[in-house]
């Protein structure tokens, strides 16, 4: 895939970089374009005269014919995008997304504010977070999808979450990245939250870049134990009779999806556990038959 062409040439070195502007004067090189935005590094001295193709004041998108690849100082974790068009749905901003490559699925993005983006413009996605070019104010600038945000804000955490956030404050205060006194007041906030959104809130941090305590791993071996239980009673016996062997299988089952999802309230939580292991006896069943058969053949 090509990628987008450098527009300028630092008045400095002679690197072709990437240059934008905006109508305030305001400037700024990079080394490429795209998380974490790297800044070439001979920016000092912005009045001085750029080069740049055809006068632009931002990369160009189209001109693959004389792109060169991505360098390594993208974080190639962010899919990049153009934007198609922007429409306002129940009074907030929705943003349509196309491939960069014209090829492919887009995706589509709704913002609490009207962004400054048109349409054509280069963005980066990755996971809920959208990064892109604030030409206001001259540099990069990270947004979350808000509908998504918020159905994250909603999910209940546990003592667990709590514990593993005030570890890693620990750790910030251990390496001088946090005073004391602020981390006894982030504790208080943190120990008060109920849903993600006020732990995030009591963070001061976008919800999109919380991390909560990752799944045990017991419950991961539990997960892979009940479907192996449940592939091994279809391959040892045959209808009902496989289907009594395979319970155990299915409670171990339901038990770790449960334990997996502490997010969610207990009645949608044991639904999903059971839905799941009911959903599972399909694929366990034709692996089992499938075990069954070969060892018939043989």
């Amino acid at each position: 895939m090509g990628w987008i062409a450098p527009n300028a040439r630092c008045p400095l070195c002679g690197a072709s970089v990437y240059f934008y502007a905006n109508e305030h004067g305001s400037r700024v090189f990079f080394d490429d374009v795209g998380p974490p935005w790297p800044k070439h590094p001979c920016t000092d001295h912005p009045a001085r005269h750029v080069t740049t193709v055809g006068g632009r004041q931002a990369p160009s998108l189209r001109d693959f014919s004389i792109a060169q690849r991505p360098s390594e100082l993208r974080d190639r974790r962010w899919k990049p995008y153009v934007v198609k068009d922007i429409t306002i749905e129940d009074g907030q901003p929705r943003i349509t997304l196309q491939p960069l490559s014209g090829a492919g699925r887009g995706t589509s993005w709704t913002v609490s504010e009207l962004l400054p983006l048109r349409a054509g413009d280069l963005v980066f996605v990755r996971a809920q977070q959208m990064s892109y070019f604030n030409r206001d104010a001259c540099e990069p600038a990270v947004v979350e999808d808000a509908r998504r945000a918020a159905a994250i804000a909603q999910r209940l955490i546990t003592e667990r979450d709590k514990e593993h956030v005030l570890a890693m404050l620990a750790a910030q205060v251990s390496a001088s990245q946090m005073a004391p006194d602020e981390m006894a007041d982030v504790t208080v906030a943190v120990q008060a939250a109920r849903t993600r959104g006020e732990l995030a809130d009591a963070l001061k941090i976008r919800v999109t870049d919380l991390k909560v305590a990752p799944p045990r791993t017991g419950d991961l071996w539990l997960l892979a134990i009940a479907f192996v239980l449940m592939v091994g009673a279809t391959s040892a016996a045959e209808g009902g009779r496989s289907f009594l062997m395979m319970l155990p299988g299915l409670l171990l089952m339901a038990t770790a999806v449960y334990r997996l999802n502490p997010h969610l309230e207990r009645g949608p939580r044991a639904l999903l556990a059971v839905f799941t292991a009911l959903v599972a006896i399909c694929p366990a069943g034709v692996l089992g038959g499938a075990i069954q058969v070969e060892i018939l053949h043989r």
